[in-house]
């Protein structure tokens, strides 16, 4: 396989190429800092996966990501992209189609487990799948947010507004405000699938419990620092879905 980096810090060019080799042994690498370069590189050479930085010295990632999207080659093509600017994220996935996203500062494991994840998806499409998240989409105000369902870790209300907690890549959880939606509601929205509310105030994700502390009347999730309550109601509703 063939990835190409776009990156301007040395240090950061290094570490993912030092993951794609160890997670993909005898991949082809290719790197530049510049955009312009990286269109030349793509058309010269068929490309199965771009890692972009969003800020680029030329002209920014998420324009080169257009550009390589408008050429019928790469219009499925995966891509990653790295920043450090958390409200481009939506933006991206929602107009580019892009893969993920790699927070900096990341570490290895971050970058494995991306690059890993993306791997696993083009042996999914070689072997005839296309596997497609679902997607829940809020409106707010003049914008819909869509957010991949799978990637939606809790639910937490606050009274006329909810944060919905969403895993990035590796292990991070990021949170987003939502405004004008009750909690039931987006039960409603996120259907039965893997989600349970177990407080008046959380729905969680059930792929990512971790622990059950029934000593604490708490759960434990994968990735999340907060421990998440039990309230006495809920609590014949996680014993019949077997997580209590």
């Amino acid at each position: 396989m063939n990835v190409l980096i776009v990156e301007d810090e040395p240090h950061i060019v290094s570490l993912l190429a030092s993951c794609i080799q160890e997670a993909a042994p005898g991949a082809s690498l290719f790197t530049t800092d510049q955009s312009a370069e990286a269109i030349q590189i793509a058309l010269a050479n068929p490309m199965d996966l771009f890692i972009l930085d969003i800020q680029l010295a030329d002209y920014k990632g998420t324009q080169l990501a257009k550009e390589l999207r408008a050429m019928e080659c790469y219009s499925f093509t995966p891509i990653l992209f790295a920043t450090g600017l958390a409200n481009e994220e939506l933006n991206a996935y929602r107009q580019i189609k892009c893969y993920g996203f790699l927070i900096k500062p990341f570490t290895r494991d971050e970058v494995l487990h991306a690059v890993r994840d993306v791997l696993s998806y083009m042996d999914h499409l070689r072997a005839g799948k296309t596997p497609q998240p679902e997607i829940l989409s809020i409106e707010q105000k003049s914008h819909v947010l869509e957010y991949p369902i799978h990637q939606i870790v809790y639910v937490e209300s606050f009274g006329k507004h909810l944060e919905l907690h969403i895993k990035s890549a590796g292990e991070e959880i990021r949170s987003d405000r939502i405004s004008g939606l009750s909690l039931k509601k987006i039960a409603e929205l996120l259907g039965e699938k893997s989600f349970i509310q177990c407080h008046k105030s959380y729905i969680i994700n059930t792929a990512y419990i971790q622990k059950i502390d029934k000593s604490e009347g708490a759960i434990k999730l994968v990735g999340a620092d907060q421990l998440i309550p039990i309230g006495h109601t809920f609590k014949h509703a996680l014993k019949n879905r077997g997580h209590a």
